[in-house]
């Protein structure tokens, strides 16, 4: 869902409130949900109706588009390639499937997703809508855990998957099927996999020399699903044993949700094992986007009880779990997946109301639109006025050059060439004066492409993430895997210090480019803004947020199951990945803040340039009889108004796509 920077300008250059796309109506089909993520994804079309509009407009306006392409560019690939991760984590046997089901395939009218006594899903399974790919189940066999390469990398080695066409329901429902496989293997070869063969509550149960584990390590769905077009994935994980053995769901994938979908059961209430899970695999970062969902209330519907007494005996479950949990009361649903399934596959819309679904949908629809759309407009809007501010300035200063030129042409006119011939040896000596000031600001561009490549530096992965390659190559051969905990925290000890090391000389650089900002403006009547000062909050916190969960799953309970196979190379493999992830965004932000800082900058010298350039033209002609003086005047007073209409179209474009 990427955006092209070559594709070719839209054909309207102009944007219109009349290209607002309609709201969904209450007559819309479909639950709440969707309509909640229809609306979003009208909502999202629009905005990039609107910006298309303004960048076609910007593009055919002349502007410099230093000033407004990469940021405004960045601004649309953002909101195409938005989407919200949703994670289903729960103990085996807890309803996620149906509750999937329930949810994404009621439609169908059919049971889609296995789902019947017992285990069912077997595999973590990611679901997803994505134009360039086919209907298709792609399952990755569980060896494939005997080599140490991430599940990431085994996403792009496509060879080694089995792939399943899904062109129709039936075909989908054989082929999810296959995602309850199992595979009975020897204990040794399940320890080298990565199993705990001591839980038999997962995959993983013992009969003698033998074990019952998955056959399928993961799988990804590609289909196409009006819910997921909107903007949305799908994890759905197993339990805890198979999570255990999957650092990479535990410590990349779940954290990286959005939104968490925590099932308990409540004929089992919370268990040990649900506590567990919950604890090392949602942890206490995660609870704050948890949504926590007390599945199987059907079971408690006694038919000897009045319905008051079963509401009540439902909400002092849900208090005790939001208690246990630690989540507030509100973040609690009760509900029966089951009975929801039922009652959209028979239409019945009394069951569905009791099933508990719709309060739970209404929370998700909440996350999808309107919490979505105020976590986008914060970022939406600053990014606008910024690119705004530029625009008009330039445009502001080019009016006021105009002017001059009018004033400096005007006052000519009735006067001998002695007074041409002094003016032009004044534009030449503003040029001198200007190339002055040029090498002035090429110094500050080596200065400041200096002190970027030191912070570029601190923040280089490779130099970084050095110690924990070594350990990686030393734990692989090693017959005790030992200095994983020392060796993450001090990595993400050391990124952290970093970080606040280049937030401290980005701040030196700020007021360098503040101290020579301000000294052009008053030599060169130029309008430089004072570069605004660089917070990499967002990485400080995935930092503090990586470091806590990787300790917290280096506990000494885990131990035994680093020694096994190649699980300790899997581990620093997500651990690397992950922190080369937030240190390239780091530099990424790093870099756009500096082009950002620079743009004007480079933008009002480009257009002083022209400016003297013009000037020396039109002197020129004057001089030597080649136009009439007042027609060059003329033409200058034309442009004067052209500068500022185009200013002023420019708000107004800027202000339809703020609105």
């Amino acid at each position: 869902m990427g955006t092209d920077r070559t594709r070719a300008a839209p054909m309207h250059p102009t944007v219109s409130p009349a290209a607002n796309p309609p709201e969904p109506t209450a007559a819309s089909p479909g639950s709440a949900l969707q309509q909640d993520w229809m609306r979003f994804g009208l909502w999202r079309a629009q905005r990039l109706t609107y910006l298309e509009g303004l960048l076609g407009w910007l593009r055919e306006s002349g502007i410099d588009p230093t000033l407004w392409h990469d940021a405004l560019l960045g601004l649309e690939q953002r909101l195409r390639q938005d989407v919200v991760q949703l994670a289903f984590v729960a103990e085996y046997a807890r309803g996620k499937s149906e509750l999937i089901n329930a949810i994404f395939f009621a439609g169908s009218g059919r049971r889609m997703l296995p789902a019947a006594p017992g285990r069912t899903t077997m595999c973590p399974m990611e679901m997803r809508t994505d134009p360039r790919q086919p209907r298709m189940l792609r399952l990755l066999p569980i060896d494939t855990r005997a080599d140490p390469a991430s599940l990431a990398q085994w996403k792009e080695r496509p060879q080694a998957w089995i792939e399943l066409r899904v062109d129709d329901d039936d075909a989908m429902a054989r082929a999810l099927e296959r995602l309850a496989e199992t595979m009975r293997i020897d204990t040794r070869r399940a320890l080298s996999l990565g199993f705990d063969v001591d839980h038999t509550n997962g995959a993983g149960e013992r009969s003698e020399a033998m074990v019952v584990v998955p056959r399928w390590r993961h799988a990804l769905l590609h289909i196409e699903h009006e819910l997921l077009a909107q903007g949305l994935s799908v994890l759905d994980t197993p339990g805890l044993n198979a999570l255990g053995a999957e650092p990479e769901l535990t410590l990349s994938l779940i954290p990286g949700a959005q939104a968490v979908l925590f099932l308990l059961g409540a004929d089992t209430g919370v268990t040990r094992s649900d506590l567990e899970l919950w604890n090392q695999h949602v942890g206490a970062a995660g609870r704050a986007r948890s949504l926590v969902v007390l599945n199987k209330i059907d079971t408690l519907w006694d038919p000897l009880r009045t319905p008051a007494e079963v509401d009540a005996q439902i909400e002092a479950q849900c208090n005790a779990v939001a208690e246990v949990l630690q989540v507030p009361r509100e973040r609690v649903f009760a509900l029966s997946a089951h009975k929801a399934l039922v009652a959209r596959i028979r239409g019945d819309d009394a069951l569905l109301r009791r099933s508990g679904l719709l309060a739970l949908e209404a929370a998700l629809g909440r996350v999808a639109d309107a919490e979505r759309r105020e976590l986008i407009d914060g970022g939406w809007r600053a990014t606008l006025l910024d690119t705004l501010m530029l625009v008009e300035r330039q445009l502001q200063q080019q009016i006021e050059q105009v002017a001059a030129q009018i004033d400096e042409l005007g006052a000519l006119q009735g006067r001998n060439r002695g007074l041409v011939t002094g003016l032009r040896r004044r534009v030449h000596d503003e040029r001198v004066e200007f190339d002055a000031g040029l090498r002035r600001v090429h110094a500050l561009h080596a200065v400041n492409a200096r002190q970027l490549g030191a912070a570029a530096a601190l923040l280089d992965p490779t130099a970084l993430l050095e110690p924990l390659q070594q350990l990686r190559q030393r734990v692989r051969d090693a017959l005790l895997k030992t200095g994983l905990r020392e060796a993450l925290q001090q990595a993400c000890t050391e990124a952290q210090h970093r970080v606040h090391a280049v937030e401290r000389q980005l701040d030196d650089n700020r007021a360098m480019l503040g101290a020579a900002f301000e000294q052009l403006n008053t030599e060169f009547a130029f309008g430089l803004p004072i570069p605004k000062p660089l917070r990499l909050e967002g990485a400080r916190l995935e930092l503090a947020e990586l470091q806590r969960s990787y300790l917290a799953y280096l506990s000494p309970a885990r131990w035994l199951q680093l020694q096994r196979g190649n699980h300790a190379q899997r581990l620093l493999d997500a651990a690397l990945a992950r922190l080369r992830a937030v240190l390239e965004r780091a530099q990424n932000d790093v870099q756009a803040w500096n082009h950002a800082a620079l743009a004007s900058l480079d933008a009002q010298l480009r257009e002083r340039r022209r400016g003297l350039a013009r000037r020396a033209q039109n002197l020129e002609q004057v001089d030597h009889a080649d136009a009439d003086l007042g027609q060059r005047v003329a033409a200058l007073r034309q442009q004067h108004d052209e500068l500022r209409q185009r200013r002023a179209r420019a708000r107004r474009q800027f202000e339809v796509v703020l609105s």
